[in-house]
């Protein structure tokens, strides 16, 4: 639900004034010639961005120009607390603006790209032998410039050295080229990588950023992501605390999906690496976990971006109660989190505490410590919350195939909770009745469960409708419930419609 809000209008004038701005702008795409560069060093690809070893007899040089931007190319960075509507207003941005050149990602995800193209570059062409750090940062940059040129990231934010050091070389080749950035961030640029390790490598990318996007600080004081959770007990995807009693449900409700029918230590791979899931469904893409395989292993963002591709829901079982003492967990557990959320998955977990209780610091810590996983870790209660709310379950069920979400229930024996589950599907409007062509996409994934296709005849939808005894063009829940309720005679229904006519009937025809 859209609400008013002063501070978001403000953004909002922003991103609009923005959007007829870039209508008229085109980026150069070409950049200055450059010196020759001195001899490559053999540190490797992160050597060369460490500087490498030092040349003997160092040449005085010429001050570079300082990057400046061009007529038009001025972008945006809001920053501000968890669920102020940055990914909202970003979204409606980014749906408006009348670029064709134009890429919306999570900074997390982007960054892995730009390693992944910064390895196969080094790794892939005999033309890259003797070619330095910063020569395969301008190529990466050259080559994801000509796929889109306005660079919108949402959650900007840099956490691991390996990002921070190319942050600058990357960046300015861009920007150089006409590169126009908008982003979000819970943070202004000048507290990005606070406390990072070498972080004086990262800091001349902080005015180079701010000179190429207006900083604006949103301000607003309502976390709307908080405004709507569910307050049915007895569907809970997140329990706490975590007693036998807790662990049993978990157990049963990771059963209840399963049907018994389990695979054990599969394996999800990503970039070389393999990632073992203890148990996964064999009907639907459903995986377990204890925390421990996720949080105590040194995995990072590539590998939790893996499993949120590979299963549409994850169950997490033993969260603990985490303080500065588990520091390591702490920022895989964030970015964790921050994956699922940005891959749409449903997540199933049991924790020692509640989301803002999870996570203890001391007033001591929070006034002394200048960790970032204290800062981030109120973004991670914000989407633990959210991705409880019946907004989000809902758009996680409609987001899956007829035969992944269906394949999470036996059909025949449908549970009251059941019956809501699947009616959060169906009312995509979320208004209380299913209209004609709500139902029609419930027949839909019967067809395709069934038989493989969603090509329901006329002939066929009228049979439905005169089983379902609905009055007028809407179906209740009752109504819903009573259909599903009897689903062997939906299956009948359809078996005896798409049933070939006898050779008579046939010849008659």
């Amino acid at each position: 639900e859209i609400q008013e809000d002063p501070r978001q209008e403000v953004c909002m004038k922003m991103l609009d004034d923005l959007a007829k701005q870039l209508e008229g702008y085109s980026p150069k795409m070409t950049r200055a010639p450059k010196a020759a560069p001195p001899k490559a060093s053999s540190g490797g690809l992160f050597g060369g961005l460490f500087g490498g070893s030092k040349p003997s007899t160092p040449k005085p040089a010429d001050a570079p120009a300082i990057l400046q931007p061009m007529p038009g190319q001025i972008g945006l960075y809001l920053w501000g607390g968890t669920g102020t509507g940055k990914t909202f207003m970003m979204n409606m941005f980014y749906d408006k603006v009348k670029v064709s050149g134009k890429k919306r990602i999570h900074f997390h995800e982007w960054m892995i790209d730009v390693h992944s193209r910064l390895h196969k570059k080094q790794k892939g062409s005999s033309s890259n032998t003797n070619s330095t750090a910063d020569d395969l940062v301008e190529q990466v940059a050259a080559d994801m410039i000509k796929e889109a040129w306005l660079l919108c990231f949402d959650e900007f934010q840099v956490t691991h050295i390996s990002d921070a050091i190319i942050m600058k070389r990357i960046f300015s080749v861009l920007f150089e080229l006409g590169a126009v950035v908008v982003a979000t961030s819970n943070r202004p640029p000048k507290d990005l990588y606070l406390n990072g390790l070498n972080r004086p490598l990262f800091t001349p990318f902080i005015p180079m950023l701010e000179a190429f996007c207006q900083v604006h600080d949103i301000g607003a004081e309502v976390d709307y992501r908080m405004c709507s959770i569910r307050d049915d007990e007895d569907d809970r995807v997140y329990i706490s605390p975590n007693g036998p009693d807790e662990k049993k449900l978990l157990e049963a409700k990771f059963a209840k999906i399963c049907g018994g029918h389990v695979r054990f230590g599969v394996q999800v791979e990503t970039q070389g690496r393999r990632i073992v899931v203890p148990r996964v469904a064999e009907n639907s893409d459903v995986a377990w976990f204890h925390f421990s395989d996720l949080c105590d292993k040194p995995l990072g963002a590539a590998d939790y971006l893996a499993i949120g591709h590979a299963f549409h829901t994850v169950f997490i079982a033993d969260i603990p109660r985490l303080t500065m003492q588990e520091r390591d967990q702490v920022r895989r557990f964030i970015t964790l989190i921050d994956t699922l959320y940005e891959s749409h998955a449903k997540l199933i977990c049991a924790a020692d505490l509640d989301p803002i209780s999870l996570f203890h610091v001391t007033e001591e810590e929070r006034k002394t410590s200048v960790a970032d996983e204290i800062f981030a870790w109120d973004r991670t209660v914000s989407r633990l919350m959210e991705m409880q709310s019946a907004a989000y379950l809902s758009a996680a069920s409609r987001a899956l195939s007829a035969d992944q979400f269906l394949g999470q229930y036996k059909l025949k024996s449908l549970s009251d909770q059941d019956f809501k589950d699947l009616w959060r599907r169906y009312d995509q409007d979320d208004n209380g009745v299913l209209d004609m062509e709500e139902f029609q996409i419930l027949l839909g994934d019967l067809m395709e469960l069934q038989v493989g296709h969603r090509n329901i005849s006329e002939e066929l939808f009228q049979v439905c409708l005169e089983d379902l005894h609905s009055h007028g063009q809407t179906v209740t829940f009752q109504d819903f419930q009573r259909y599903l309720g009897d689903f062997a005679t939906i299956e009948t229904v359809i078996q005896e419609h798409l049933r070939p006519a006898t050779a008579p009937q046939r010849a008659m025809a």
